[in-house]
């Protein structure tokens, strides 16, 4: 009898195989014209993240920045990944109405109802409706509460001065929270707990780890596998903290409209993120409960964890290079003589735009962007099938020698000089995606950032001893730094 249902449990797998390869012939026919330096018989690619952590998986990958040419394929168990970092490449496949769905290792990170992860035909939608409170009109309006908090970094700052080299990411991070907090959700829990916020930030960056140690090693993508690893135990611990603070957020929203007096229904051109969100939610029942809560998790982690890291990288490349921090600080205290920043000045902090541009091409926040091809794409002379993920490595894009030169691993803030973006591809560098699903909170994000820089570097000289050439990416979400964020504060 066993021997029987051995027979037929063999067979059936092996019919469903045969089944499976026939189903998508033309998707192995198209990928074989594809050159695949990291694939094996059989197993692919799968063994490249084998015994890898966030760190090793980063160093494997970055002998290749200079040599690997594109595109190439790799198989990550049933899924074929095909990485392309051509300029021209990039504007055909970001600009497709076939390549918009996001790809399936997306779904590691969660938040399937958040703007970030949402499947295409929600996210169009979603994403006009959430356009508006995030736009320059609306967001110009946050930078006094800006101003605000970084003065509460600045004062919080002045117990660390002359004490030793500290990480600076979790107290940036604190600002942002802080700044998200007031701005976007017009709460004011936890703004001034900056213990509570360093935990807070600490806990998404460890979460972040996790889902994207997914990504790499393909036995996980199961998620019934996956869901016996301490790994998922401990990711789900994470999520509960961050959804904790978002049902905070709610709590906190529903006490304060019930002291207020209702606002005017037809004032949607004046409204905050969360109060969008609340109208489509509970007046015109556009979302519902969990898509409500998906996109406060989203919102919180995309304006706290991207905007703290870019100023955290902007911060260390001018410690690193201590000319570029002084020219810094001369525009700004020519630009900004008084106390508070104003909308006006932040257009004329224009060396301050290079730094922060330059410290996002040496390491970008999205270091790898990614998308699913739902329909045959023609791109140059290769033939993308249905199916496939494509993957944009924008770490190896903003090193390409042939586009930054033979010093494209040295920081430069002068490669953003007029005249060099003039001679560069529009996708020679999209530190915020490109084509129609880029990011959303590119107005918000710089605003937060030049404020809070303009206000740092007025008030303190910072220095450390870590070097370009030292520094280690961490893969995550977002890329991180495994050296972290170490410097000293003196005052001026």
């Amino acid at each position: 009898m066993f021997q029987l249902l051995l027979v037929f449990v063999l067979f059936t797998g092996i019919a469903y195989y045969v089944t499976f390869r026939r189903s998508r012939k033309r998707l192995y026919e198209l990928a074989a014209t594809f050159p695949a330096p990291f694939d094996l018989p059989l197993i692919g690619s799968t063994y490249i993240g084998y015994g890898l952590n966030s760190t090793g998986i980063v160093e494997y990958l970055m002998p290749y920045l200079h040599t690997l040419k594109t595109p190439i394929r790799a198989w990550m168990g049933p899924f074929l990944g095909l990485v392309f970092d051509q300029p021209d490449h990039l504007a055909v496949i970001l600009n497709s109405p076939n390549c918009v769905e996001k790809s399936v290792f997306q779904s590691f990170f969660r938040f399937e109802k958040g703007l970030l992860n949402v499947e295409h035909h929600l996210w169009r939608p979603l994403r006009k409706q959430l356009g508006p409170p995030l736009s320059g009109k609306v967001v110009g309006t946050f930078v006094p509460k800006f101003n605000t908090e970084s003065d509460k970094l600045v004062q919080y700052l002045d117990q660390f001065v002359g004490k030793g080299a500290i990480n600076l990411l979790p107290k940036v991070a604190a600002y942002s929270m802080a700044g998200a907090l007031v701005n976007l959700f017009d709460v004011d829990i936890y703004v001034d707990d900056f213990s509570f916020m360093e935990e807070f930030a600490d806990n998404t960056e460890k979460m972040w780890i996790i889902m994207m140690s997914r990504v790499y090693k393909p036995w996980l993508y199961p998620e019934f596998i996956y869901r016996l690893t301490s790994s998922y135990k401990e990711e789900t611990q994470r999520m509960a903290r961050l959804r904790a603070l978002s049902q905070e957020i709610c709590d906190a929203r529903k006490e304060k409209q019930g002291k207020q007096s209702p606002k005017d229904d037809h004032a949607t051109s004046r409204e905050i993120l969360i109060e969008r969100l609340e109208r489509i939610a509970f007046n015109t029942e556009e979302i519902d409960q969990e898509t409500l809560m998906a996109n406060i998790d989203t919102f919180m982690f995309a304006s706290m964890d991207t905007t703290s890291n870019t100023i955290a990288h902007t911060l260390l490349m001018m410690a690193i290079h201590p000319e570029v921090q002084e020219r810094v600080y001369r525009e700004v205290t020519h630009v900004v003589p008084g106390g508070q920043v104003t909308l006006e000045d932040l257009p004329n902090l224009v060396y301050l735009d290079q730094v922060i541009k330059e410290s996002l091409r040496i390491i970008p926040v999205a270091a790898l962007l990614n998308r699913t091809c739902v329909k045959e794409l023609q791109v140059d002379r290769w033939t993308i099938p249905a199916g496939a993920t494509i993957a944009i490595p924008v770490l190896k894009l903003n090193r390409d020698r042939a586009i930054w030169g033979e010093r494209s691993d040295e920081f430069d803030p002068d490669n953003f000089l007029p005249e060099r973006c003039a001679k560069r591809h529009p996708y020679a560098y999209i530190p915020f995606g490109g084509g129609g699903r880029n990011c959303i909170g590119i107005r918000y994000a710089w605003i937060s950032m030049k404020v809070l820089l303009v206000k740092l570097v007025k008030q303190y000289r910072f220095e450390t001893d870590l070097k370009l050439s030292e520094l280690k990416l961490e893969a995550s979400f977002i890329l991180l730094l495994a050296n972290k964020h170490m410097m000293r504060i003196k005052r001026r």
